[in-house]
């Protein structure tokens, strides 16, 4: 009977983790790592694909920033929810993108901005080429201290994954 409970262990630990990611509807966009805690966490990591990512609650930034000419309309999760979603606990977030360009962030210093990942800009869905598929979003119109470098910085596009610590 150890036998079996054995066998049954290790197919376990091969097949959970792809039932886990088939949980997804498309490409996974996101993936938030480091010190979290969630019952979809696969490899250390919870993966989003923008199906996951919009079944969270949406909100929206209207707002310019250095690289558009005019405010636009951005759409997405608060990065609270995200991370609340993939149990994460700690203050010190790096962001990465697409060609491994990171920013570390301090989650205490803008977390009262509510930050968003934003998914859609004017309505549209972001694509790789339109800085997308997600654009780490704060509201620098209606908090004019956010119009520093300090914070304009942060702003990472085409963000890839998240890994948080303490």
């Amino acid at each position: 009977m150890k036998k079996w409970g054995w066998i049954a262990l290790l197919i376990s630990w091969v097949v959970m983790p792809v039932v886990a990611a088939e949980t997804l509807a498309g490409p996974v966009i996101l993936k938030v790592s480091g010190n979290i805690k969630s019952a979809e966490e696969v490899d250390g990591k919870v993966q989003f694909d923008l199906a996951k990512l919009q079944a969270l609650p949406q909100h929206e930034i209207v707002t310019g920033n250095p690289w558009v000419d005019k405010p636009h309309k951005y759409r997405g999760p608060k990065l609270a929810d995200v991370l609340a979603a993939a149990g994460a606990d700690g203050n010190a977030i790096t962001l990465t993108a697409l060609n491994s360009f990171q920013i570390r962030i301090n989650w205490d210093k803008v977390v009262k901005y509510d930050p968003i990942l934003a998914w859609e800009d004017n309505g549209v869905t972001m694509r790789v080429r339109d800085k997308g598929p997600l654009w780490f979003m704060l509201p620098l119109d209606q908090y004019p201290e956010l119009k520093r470098s300090e914070y304009t910085d942060m702003m990472i596009w085409q963000l890839d994954s998240i890994d948080i610590q303490h």
